[in-house]
């Protein structure tokens, strides 16, 4: 009997996990969405409700690990993978954040400012390679596999090339011009928007380094590599 509700307490973590993914995967369609358009109000409403909900499942998760450990004593391997899961609720409410702050951001943004043209094309570049990041992460996990969690680590580097591009034609756009309140209020909006994004792929590899440790039993952490 007590094997059987073992079982459902760690189907229970697993649901509560896999929807707790699924909504932040929602909130990187809705930034895309209103990258393209931020004019949309639904969304913004849509993604505050979304933010409650990752919020409360990463609360219940949180107590969820905690029961578990406690009352069942789990041997090694189930024990690794519990923690895990607290490790990954931790970074996914974190992106939630993030996300959050991104579709703030966008709402003030001007899409339409001559200066934004550009350094637009290089966010969406952003968002595209964050969202494939995040997914690979969570596929990693949920699937054990290890190799895609290390090239989920290697695509950071692409992440972080993408936010420096932005800084620099940052730079080029307003070094030397007279800018206007407004100018100045949308540089900052975007920056702040390219420095979530950034925040994004670092939590990404999180998750990843999490199932390598997972799998492979490997503390990859801070380039420790043993």
């Amino acid at each position: 009997m007590t094997t059987n509700i073992k079982a459902k307490q760690l189907e229970l973590l697993l649901h509560d996990f896999e929807l707790l993914s699924k909504t932040a995967m929602i909130q990187m369609q809705i930034t895309t969405k209103l990258l393209d358009d931020n004019t949309i109000e639904s969304l913004y409403e849509e993604a505050e409700s979304n933010e409650i909900i990752m919020d409360r499942l990463e609360i219940k998760i949180r107590e969820e690990v905690v029961f578990t450990i406690f009352q069942f004593n789990p041997v090694a391997a189930d024990l690794r993978k519990i923690i895990t899961y607290q490790d990954l609720t931790t970074n996914l409410e974190r992106i939630g954040d993030m996300l959050l702050n991104i579709i703030h951001f966008l709402k003030k943004v001007d899409l339409t400012s001559q200066h934004f043209s550009h350094i637009k094309k290089i966010i969406v570049k952003m968002v595209k390679n964050t969202t494939e990041m995040l997914r690979n992460a969570i596929f990693s996990f949920s699937n054990e596999d290890s190799h895609i969690a290390y090239q989920v680590i290697k695509d950071d580097d692409n992440v972080d090339e993408l936010y420096h591009q932005i800084g620099l034609s940052l730079q080029e756009s307003f070094t030397d011009n007279k800018l206007s309140k407004k100018e100045i209020q949308n540089m900052i909006n975007i920056n702040s928007i390219a420095h979530n994004l950034e925040r994004i792929g670092d939590s990404a590899t999180n998750i990843a380094e999490a199932t390598i440790y997972l799998t492979e039993g490997k503390d990859i952490r801070h380039g420790n590599e043993q």
